[in-house]
């Protein structure tokens, strides 16, 4: 008999219901089998001389079913771990309170995220994610403003990076992460990771890209990522010096979806290099082929301003067909 045919509960009901040998036979299994359920399930059985009391009239008083010890153990090891995540330094809670009040600034319901003490409340989802990608993209500029007192060093950093970790179980349904694409014969990715805010709108917005791709036959198309709803390197904060991303692209396929950006060279007469993470598909992160599209106008023309940042590649492309 598979013991999760059973519950605990369910059999503490029958064994101190009726002798062992009766349960036996009505479940079809030995008494053998019987007990050794209790065993590994931990209930306890009556007395030896229990049945006989009770047939004389007498009513022997029942323990209540314990808790089971494996179980008990489990539970307080994951408050302890759960007690450990959510307690925060007082420099992390600097960090974490000035994010707040720019969250609160602009408007964000940041009702409920205060912290008691030191421990971290459970938050919701999106507003974990906003808080950190707001650490990951504007930790240096407050130690600066002196909203977080300290001097931008290796401990600061790593305070901040654990604190994003902290983080990251919390704001884990509402984001997306994006490694760096592996080189080939590579085990491991040699670059930064991405986060990106996956909010009910940019849902919308992908299914409705994946459609235009679809409908047009495009191999992807790309729309700019907001600093708000993206932050690059998920292991550790960037130090001022290595802020060397000038903009990032979300690019949709028909059934991917991944990042790519432009960092600047370390030398300033160096071109800027394109960087792309791996892709990851669209089934995987949402319902695509169900999600509700919202009809989008193109433009009938594109301004001097949308074409900036391309213009040399454009300029190449006529260059190109001249020929």
């Amino acid at each position: 008999m598979p013991s999760k045919e059973l519950s605990r509960e369910e059999l503490f009901a029958l064994v101190w219901e009726k002798p062992t040998q009766e349960v036996a036979r009505e479940l079809g299994v030995s008494d053998v089998a019987i007990a050794k359920l209790c065993a590994r399930l931990q209930v306890p059985k009556p007395p030896r001389g229990y049945w006989a009391r009770v047939q004389s009239g007498q009513t022997p008083k029942r323990p209540p079913l314990a808790a089971f010890r494996e179980e008990v153990d489990r539970k307080r090891r994951e408050t302890a771990r759960a007690k450990a995540v959510g307690t925060l330094s007082k420099l992390q809670q600097q960090f974490y309170q000035a994010a707040l009040s720019e969250l609160d600034a602009r408007g964000v319901d940041v009702g409920g995220a205060e912290t008691r003490g030191s421990r971290l409340r459970e938050l919701n989802p999106d507003l974990a994610a906003q808080i950190l990608l707001l650490i990951q993209n504007r930790g240096h500029d407050w130690v600066k403003e002196g909203k977080v007192v300290a001097n931008w060093n290796h401990s600061v950093q790593a305070s901040a990076a654990n604190l994003v970790g902290k983080l990251v179980p919390l704001a884990r349904p509402q984001l997306l992460m994006f490694e760096s694409d592996r080189e080939p014969g590579r085990y491991m990715a040699n670059g930064p990771a991405v986060f990106v805010r996956l909010t009910a709108h940019l849902q919308e917005r992908i299914a409705s890209l994946v459609r235009i791709v679809r409908d047009q036959k495009l191999d992807h198309v790309v729309v700019p990522l907001m600093a708000a709803d993206h932050a690059w390197s998920a292991r550790y904060v960037y130090a001022p010096a290595a802020h060397v991303f000038l903009d990032s692209t979300l690019c949709v396929s028909a059934t991917e979806v991944w990042v790519e950006s432009a960092r600047r060279a370390w030398r300033d007469e160096d071109p800027p290099e394109r960087v792309a993470t791996g892709r990851l598909k669209l089934r995987d992160i949402m319902p695509i082929d169900y999600m509700p599209v919202r009809e989008i106008e193109l433009p009938p023309g594109v301004s001097r301003a949308t074409v900036k940042p391309y213009a040399e590649r454009l300029q190449g492309l006529l260059e190109a067909d001249r020929c």
